[in-house]
């Protein structure tokens, strides 16, 4: 057959063998016992046994479209996976938000009436959903350089809110502790300042804190997932663009580059 073909259908040819070798690898893996004692070369054979240039051609496209068609559907399903997951995440982190920080500052106090006043961090956060929060609690505060960004402290803080101290709907809960080491040693403006403080830019630091558990006496303990929506925003259009090159294919050997193999 090769004796009558030009180079650039000897390279289609070559092409050809190549993908079929992989739906022969593929068949095999997909249908064990069907093809038990074969090797992927007796299978390639089979497939191409009897056919011309032009029904080998064809015959490699097809399992090309096929695959084609198949890496979409299954990039689809992925989508529409992520946008059911992001859903779920979604709900679960509106209603950990109900546990809204809503004032933030640095004062000035100290443990002992004898220890020297240090910077203290203080945190309220109120409760604006509609249910008490009960049980387990927990928030994490992070506190950042502003200038470049890097994280210079970061730490759980929680516990368990008992019968008698449940957080009512618009309640709050303070929190009262000193300013993390870290976060001291990052400026040297404190013994200068005036308290308390609600700016944080003149020491260079960006300081975060939200809730990553509560518990609910209707919906148990609520733990904050580790992806947010903007990383199921970032895979779904990620898996959009794959999509998109796909079907911008036409499934022809053309659009294949044949490069040496060992």
């Amino acid at each position: 057959m090769e004796k009558k073909l030009d180079a650039n259908e000897k390279e289609n040819l070559e092409k050809a063998f190549r993908l079929i070798a992989v739906k022969a690898m593929k068949e095999k893996w997909n249908s064990p016992e069907k093809y038990k004692g074969k090797s992927f070369d007796e299978i390639s054979m089979e497939m191409i046994d009897g056919k011309s240039y032009s029904a080998i051609i064809s015959f490699a496209e097809d399992f090309l479209a096929a695959d084609r068609d198949e890496k979409i559907i299954k990039k689809t399903a992925e989508i529409d996976s992520l946008e059911k997951d992001k859903l779920k995440v979604t709900k679960v982190n509106k209603q950990i938000d109900a546990f809204k920080l809503t004032k933030i500052s640095i004062s000035e106090d100290q443990f002992f009436s004898d220890d020297p006043k240090s910077p203290y961090l203080d945190l309220v956060f109120t409760n604006t959903s509609t249910e008490a929060l009960i049980g387990e609690y927990m928030f994490n505060i992070e506190i950042y350089s502003k200038k470049t960004g890097e994280k210079i402290a970061a730490q759980g803080s929680g516990g368990t809110f008992n019968d008698d101290y449940a957080i009512k709907p618009n309640e709050t809960y303070d929190y009262h502790q000193p300013l993390f080491s870290e976060a001291v040693a990052h400026s040297n403006l404190w013994k200068t300042t005036k308290y308390p403080i609600t700016d944080f830019a003149p020491y260079d630091l960006v300081i975060k804190a939200y809730a990553s558990k509560i518990t609910t006496k209707k919906d148990g303990v609520i733990i904050r997932p580790k992806a947010d929506a903007a990383y199921f925003d970032a895979e779904i259009k990620k898996l959009n663009e794959e999509i998109k090159v796909l079907k911008e294919t036409k499934a022809s050997l053309d659009e294949l580059e044949l490069t040496d193999h060992d």
